[in-house]
């Protein structure tokens, strides 16, 4: 299973089967870019 997420900083975090496999630091606007895509993603599929 694969998971994702955004702690402060903002960073992205990339989880497999419980591991950590990458970490992506962000800027403030990529994080709004990612979140504004992912909530229209979301929306799509509804």
């Amino acid at each position: 299973m694969m998971l994702v997420t955004i702690r402060p900083g903002p960073v992205l975090h990339v989880w497999r089967d419980g591991q950590e496999v990458a970490q992506v630091a962000l800027s403030m606007r990529a994080a709004l870019t990612l979140l504004a895509d992912l909530a229209q993603a979301i929306r799509g599929r509804a």
